[in-house]
């Protein structure tokens, strides 16, 4: 019997090494797999870069170019507007030279078209695109001999569309803060080129989440307003909007106030714009501050 005992010990035992063994070795092959997937993912992350790099050098060594002479453009310039739910973009090129016997083209990725002139200087043409999409105009001066061709900077339409933005609670920085009820909001264009986007009547909600559940409590329309004191960006072209939540205020908790902007356009934009939370061991506070919109497609 002891015989016997001795055999099934060695056999457990044997069984346990083997085991111990497979744990090890699956542990090792784990780390690996987890070693290999850290350099692939460090490989992916190198490779997004170098190419980002490129773009951003290929777009600084064109406008390098330009600048030494070396571009077959005197100057170019785009115009964006976006209405009916597509966007339109105007391309506008002044050649250093243009024989006789040329016809000037741009393109859009597969679109191309022949451009029109005023007093032979400076050619244009518009596309229309639905968004979102990659814009990279290109220029041709095409004749019967030859072209000649030059790819211009892409164009970053969420920056070219963004919003600035300045919200402000009716009695920030003041000892009556916590009777504040009105947040105040204004709204302007960042670059000339897309001065058109504030045209006609935006409209602007106020959505109210809970922190903590990342839920809708609440929303509220914004009203246009014509009270401009104590704004950084006192513009011509901005809009200004409040809107009195109160009833929102006295509630216990910790909440970030959202601001939707529809353009009369079609643009829709989406941000966190203030702040405010009502805790028993924190007391009342309310937070606003500037920032960007940018488009929501």
């Amino acid at each position: 019997m002891n015989k016997y005992k001795k055999i099934a010990v060695i056999i457990v035992c044997i069984f346990m090494v083997v085991n111990i063994w497979t744990m090890l070795s699956l542990k090792d092959q784990v780390k690996n797999l987890k070693n290999e997937v850290g350099r692939m993912h460090s490989n992916f992350s190198n490779d997004i870069n170098y190419a980002n790099r490129n773009i951003y050098n290929m777009q600084n060594e064109l406008l390098d170019a330009i600048e030494k002479g070396d571009s077959l453009l005197a100057s170019f310039e785009t115009e964006v507007e976006y209405k009916n739910e597509r966007l339109e973009v105007t391309v506008k090129v002044v050649p250093k030279e243009k024989r006789s016997d040329e016809t000037v083209y741009l393109s859009i990725g597969d679109e191309k078209k022949e451009t029109s002139t005023v007093n032979d200087s400076e050619y244009t043409a518009t596309f229309v695109f639905e968004m979102p999409r990659q814009i990279i105009p290109t220029v041709s001066f095409e004749s019967p001999t030859g072209i000649r061709q030059e790819v211009l900077p892409e164009i970053n339409i969420d920056k070219l569309l963004a919003l600035g933005y300045e919200s402000r609670w009716d009695a920030e920085n003041t000892p009556l803060v916590r009777n504040t009820e009105i947040l105040t909001l204004v709204v302007y264009t960042q670059d000339e080129k897309s001065s058109s986007l504030l045209k006609g009547t935006p409209t602007a909600t106020i959505v109210i989440r809970d922190n903590y559940t990342d839920t809708e409590i609440g929303r509220k329309e914004m009203q246009p307003t014509e009270i401009k004191e104590s704004f950084i960006y006192e513009l011509d072209e901005a809009i200004y909007f409040n809107v009195d939540l109160s009833d929102y205020l006295k509630k216990e908790g910790s909440y970030a106030v959202w601001v939707e902007i529809k353009t009369e356009g079609g643009i829709f934009y989406s941000e966190e714009i203030a702040s405010f939370s009502n805790e028993a061991n924190q007391g009342y506070s309310a937070g606003s501050g500037t920032g960007e919109l940018y488009p929501k497609w």
